[in-house]
C-alpha cells in the first residue's frame, strides 16, 4: 500500500482555526447588534417622554394643574379630551425596555383626574417624568432619563 503525498483536504488544526475565527466574528457582531438595540430603545424612551411632556402641557392648559398620578396621565391621553392617543398611553404604561413614572410636585392631598382640587389643597404645579432603563435585566443609571418641569 502506497500513501498519497498529494492528498487533498483540510487538517484538523486548520478546521479548528476557522471555527475559532468564526466564533470571534460572531461575538463581535452580537455585541454590536445589542449596542444598537440599546441605543434604539433609549431613543424611543426619549421620544416617548417628549410626547408625554407635550401632553402634560396640554393637560395643564386645559385643567390649570398637572395630573396627580400616572393613571390619570394614561386615562387622559386615551380620552377624547387628551386627543384619543391610545398608542402613546399604551406605550407609556407598557412593559418594555424602559419603565416610566410620573412624579407630580406641588400637589395637595387630593386632585381629581379632571383637575378639580378638593377644598384646602393645592393643584399640582409640576412633575418629574422618569424612564428607568431595564435593558438586559439591569441597565446602568446612565440609561435612565429624567425630565422635570
Amino acid at each position: 500500500m502506497r500513501k498519497k503525498l498529494n492528498s487533498r483536504g483540510f487538517t484538523l488544526i486548520e478546521l479548528l482555526i476557522v471555527i475559532i475565527i468564526i466564533g470571534i466574528l460572531a461575538a463581535i457582531a452580537f455585541v454590536a447588534y445589542s449596542g444598537s438595540q440599546n441605543k434604539a430603545h433609549k431613543a424611543d424612551a426619549q421620544s416617548t417622554l417628549s410626547e408625554v411632556r407635550n401632553k402634560l402641557g396640554e393637560y395643564n392648559a386645559d385643567n390649570s394643574s398637572y395630573p396627580a398620578t400616572i393613571g390619570d396621565v394614561d386615562n387622559w391621553m386615551g380620552s377624547s379630551s387628551g386627543g384619543n392617543n391610545t398608542t402613546l398611553a399604551g406605550k407609556f404604561t407598557a412593559a418594555n425596555s424602559y419603565t416610566y413614572a410620573v412624579t407630580p410636585s406641588g400637589c395637595g392631598d387630593t386632585v381629581a383626574s379632571g383637575g378639580a382640587v378638593t377644598a384646602g389643597t393645592t393643584a399640582c404645579t409640576g412633575y418629574t417624568l422618569t424612564a428607568k432603563g431595564t435593558i438586559w435585566g439591569g441597565a446602568t443609571p446612565a440609561d435612565d432619563i429624567t425630565v422635570t418641569n
